[in-house]
């Protein structure tokens, strides 16, 4: 059993984009993948719900919403039985966040290239420090996410993070009409088969976090 990654969000917005379908990618490789919900507003439980109304016959993980005390308590148990877990954690400082840090192998953390985002980490990596006291393994891997396609306008944040020391995983996510378009239908990038660009993002994605993982 592994409570393979979280993904965390430090500005709470859309880079979840990711992460309801990314599940659905491991689910067509592994039939034993769960997902948890751990933030307010219940974006993985809430597109485990749209795959199960317009996707019946499409297979999909089990996906189970915790806050709090309660993804820190059941989590680990929850994850017996299954290869892999992954956690939807918002990115505020709370209870849920520290629950999933404290209980992930992993985290993988989307940031974008602004500025606004560099001071978000900042505050975030206090954070993912503490937790490290309860779980020295844990593992931690940027994510440049919803990059704007058009220009290549990464340098600052490239730079940010490496004078921090920042692992960064060599594949990006950039903002893609694509990723919004399959939330609602509870698809992924790779079912909908509509932005091969996209697809590919998602693939050289998970390349990057197995070769991490290994």
């Amino acid at each position: 059993m592994r409570l393979s990654w979280c993904s965390v969000h430090p500005r709470g917005c859309g880079e979840r984009s990711a992460v309801a379908p990314s599940g659905t990618v491991e689910f067509g490789s592994s039939p034993r993948v769960r997902g948890t919900g751990g933030d307010p507003q219940a974006s993985a439980a809430t597109w485990a719900y749209w795959r199960r109304e317009c996707n019946a016959e499409q297979p999909s993980p089990v996906t189970t919403r915790l806050l709090g005390r309660a993804l820190l308590d059941e989590g680990r148990g929850l994850s017996k039985g299954v290869d892999d877990t992954v956690v939807d954690a918002g990115g505020r400082d709370s209870a849920d966040l520290r629950a999933a840090l404290s209980l992930a192998d992993a985290a993988i953390i989307p940031v974008g290239a602004s500025n606004f985002d560099s001071a978000a980490v900042s505050g975030f990596l206090e954070v993912v420090e503490l937790a490290k006291d309860f779980n020295p393994n844990l593992s931690i891997r940027v994510l440049l996410a919803r990059i704007d396609a058009r220009t290549k306008d990464t340098g600052e944040m490239l730079d940010w993070l490496e004078k921090r020391e920042l692992p960064l995983l060599t594949s990006k996510i950039c903002e893609r009409v694509a990723f919004r378009r399959v939330l609602p239908l509870g698809l992924s990038v790779h079912e909908h088969k509509k932005d091969n660009v996209a697809i590919e993002e998602m693939e050289k994605f998970f390349l990057r976090r197995s070769q991490h993982e290994r």
